[in-house]
């Protein structure tokens, strides 16, 4: 999502992930592509994030646990460019029915 600073958005795409490793390698993808865009000096925190494996882990186990993850980066004119990354509630029916539960569930991550 993109805001700007009068307070109007344009969305920057999304994705459904059935792993929160999907989630987060389409929010690094977008990520990169948005810090590619900033160019420097706007583009230093997103790139920094990206770099940084200990902040992969941890992202990645946040979103195994439940938590959201996001990437912000601010430009000069004040617009605000956040990639995130959460579990939905719903799960999805697929495949053959669980024996306890009638159905088979699969956890469902989204990213925008």
């Amino acid at each position: 999502m993109a805001r700007c600073p009068e307070g109007g958005e344009i969305g920057l795409g999304g994705s459904v992930a059935y792993s929160p490793g999907g989630a987060l390698s389409w929010v690094r993808r977008r990520a990169e592509q948005v810090a590619q865009q900033l160019g420097a000096p706007y583009d230093g925190t997103v790139q920094a994030w990206l770099a940084d494996p200990a902040e992969q882990r941890w992202a990645t186990e946040a979103l195994v646990a439940g938590v959201p993850v996001l990437v912000r980066a601010v430009d000069e004119g004040g617009w605000t460019y956040t990639c995130l990354a959460r579990p939905e509630r719903a799960a999805l029916r697929v495949g053959a029915p669980h024996p306890r539960k009638g159905r088979a569930e699969v956890a469902v991550w989204s990213a925008a």
